[in-house]
């Protein structure tokens, strides 16, 4: 077997099958190590096809994962959670390649999503999480770490590995609270660190692990008294070099900035690759106030790694030198380090990081274009185009605030505005219709994605009639009316009745029409005519009300009074 599945698990029946397909296709086999399951975890994941290995749990993370390797029979193994997706576009490509990769172990990209999709607090890092079986074992009861076996020597040879990453969902804000994790973390972090438990050569693990935990939940000047005690212990090699990138992060955050740059230098000191100390040592410098400082840093950074496998995303890079050549006064120079950032990194939690990162000192993206050049237009608009529409459509929206109606604005809107909110659309339809161009409207676009819900599509059409007299719009209208559900039928022609007044007697009729399916989730003919007719009447369209209420089986219809009888089924 070229690639074993890794996880340990309880209680997690709702995570799983997500999971289970993002392996599909991607490894020879899964095993999971349970722990104690009491819901359905088990049988689910043996219908999966997984081999469960049944198992115990003792606050030890190192231990249960070792436990679940022994079992594994692959050349390599990918260490992944029951809240974790593995994402990967060329699954074939990455099988080979991991056939013929040289080194020990490979660090993926992690992206810690929110509970919100729009959110811009996402978290993005690397972690060794491919290793060779044979080399390669967890160390640490807490925030557990890859490294080689007892036996095996020489340093740990770990490369990033690309085209692929992996979403995790587990720090999402529900499932903290649900579980406590991060007081969990804590917990588990002071135990081990009272054990006084450490691996040859991971001297300082505790401490450090300690400090982690106080640092997730804000307590963040408590975390360094455990750094610094962390710094006391570790041995130079990649325990050092951990707790000083963790503690000179966890400086820049408190503002203890001197300090900060002294860790960096010492990172520096103790790695062979210079680029995260330097990288330390900018943040620092920029938020210092001297942005040339910072800059002659950045200028020595190649990527955002060293030889331990800590990576972090390029995009971060791309965003701090963003800021603080727009904080020397740079701004064309801003405008195409962000350019580059999207072309570099387009996918959706990797830009919201890095703009995250961009604002982090009072900077902005409405700043950047309110002094950038004309001529930095170009490349900024053809961005949009590999940005998600929820990042595109503010983005362009600061752009037309700066430079109007120009065409390299306006070209990226027919592409991400359809997939906006109907609100949204609505306003770039109007700038496109304002200089001649009404064939691309979003809003038509938008009611002809079969993805979206029927109700969003219905919206967009008949705002595209109602704002500007689209018969395009009526008619798709009319055309998905009968998917509506039976439950959205009186809310929806209310508001059609206030937004397109002049469309609700031909919707009404589309949407109760006897070409309208005879059963399933839009409901029957007979029970839509009959919620049709009943919001008709509450509306005040008596008349119609009446049409629509006639149609019922063994109804002769009527009017007033009687046809709000027939159309609500109340007693006399």
């Amino acid at each position: 077997m070229l690639l074993s599945a890794c996880m340990i698990v309880k209680d997690e029946e709702k995570a799983l099958p997500d999971c289970f397909e993002s392996l599909h296709h991607l490894v020879d086999e899964v095993v999971v190590y349970d722990t104690g399951s009491t819901d359905g975890t088990v049988s689910l994941s043996k219908r999966a096809g997984a081999r469960v290995v049944p198992g115990y749990w003792d606050d030890d993370f190192a231990r249960a994962r070792n436990d679940s390797l022994r079992q594994c029979r692959g050349d390599w193994v990918l260490w992944i959670d029951a809240d974790e997706r593995f994402v990967c576009p060329n699954i074939a490509q990455l099988r080979s390649a991991l056939a013929q990769v040289g080194t020990d172990a490979l660090a993926v990209e992690i992206y810690n999503l929110g509970d919100d999709p729009d959110d811009t607090n996402v978290n993005v890092h690397r972690a060794l999480r491919m290793f060779r079986r044979n080399r390669c074992q967890w160390y640490g009861s807490i925030h557990e770490q890859v490294d080689l076996l007892p036996d095996e020597t020489g340093p740990l040879q770990a490369t990033p590995l690309k085209g692929a990453h992996i979403n995790h969902i587990g720090y999402r804000q529900s499932i903290v609270q649900g579980r406590d994790k991060l007081m969990r973390n804590l917990r588990l972090a002071e135990a081990a660190l009272a054990r006084n438990e450490a691996h040859p050569g991971q001297e300082g693990v505790a401490e450090m692990n300690v400090g982690r935990a106080l640092a997730a939940l804000g307590r963040y000047e408590e975390a360094q008294s455990h750094f610094d005690a962390a710094l006391l212990e570790a041995r130079p090699g990649i325990t050092m070099r951990a707790v000083l990138l963790f503690s000179g992060q966890n400086l820049v955050s408190v503002g203890r900035l001197d300090q900060a740059v002294d860790v960096a230098r010492r990172l520096r000191d103790h790695s062979q690759d210079k680029s995260l100390g330097y990288y330390l040592e900018a943040l620092a410098v920029r938020r210092m106030g001297q942005p040339v400082a910072a800059l002659e840093l950045f200028a020595k950074v190649s990527d955002l790694t060293n030889e331990d496998g800590f990576v972090f995303p390029t995009a971060l890079l791309r965003a701090e030198r963003a800021g603080t050549l727009l904080e020397a006064g740079q701004a064309d120079a801003a405008a195409d380090e962000l350019a580059l950032l999207v072309e570099e990194s387009p996918e959706v939690p990797a830009v919201r990081v890095a703009l995250k990162v961009f604002a982090a000192t009072g900077k902005s993206f409405e700043d950047l274009v309110s002094v950038m050049p004309e001529n930095r237009l170009d490349k900024l608009a053809a961005a949009l185009l590999l940005v998600p529409p929820v990042l595109a459509d503010p983005a362009a929206e600061a752009l037309f605030r700066r430079f109007g109606a120009k065409p390299q604005i306006l070209a990226a809107a027919i592409r991400f505005a359809p997939m906006v909110a109907a609100s949204r659309a609505l306003e770039w339809s109007a700038r496109l219709r304002s200089i001649g161009m009404a064939e691309p409207c979003p809003l038509i676009a938008q009611a002809r994605i079969d993805l979206l819900d029927v109700h969003a599509r219905l919206r967009a059409a008949w705002t595209a009639h109602a704002a500007f007299g689209d018969e395009r719009g009526a008619a798709l209208a009319r055309q998905l009316a009968p998917g509506l559900h039976e439950d959205q039928l009186a809310s929806v022609m209310a508001e059609v009745s206030v937004l397109d007044p002049d469309l609700t007697w031909d919707f009404a009729l589309a949407a109760a029409a006897e070409g309208a399916p005879e059963s399933g989730p839009v409901g029957t003919p007979e029970a839509r005519r009959r919620a049709i007719a009943a919001a008709l009447f509450d509306l005040g369209y008596g008349e119609l009300s009446t049409q629509i209420a006639n149609q019922l089986p063994g109804q002769d219809g009527g009017s007033g009074r009687n046809a709000q009888l027939v159309a609500t089924g109340a007693d006399s």
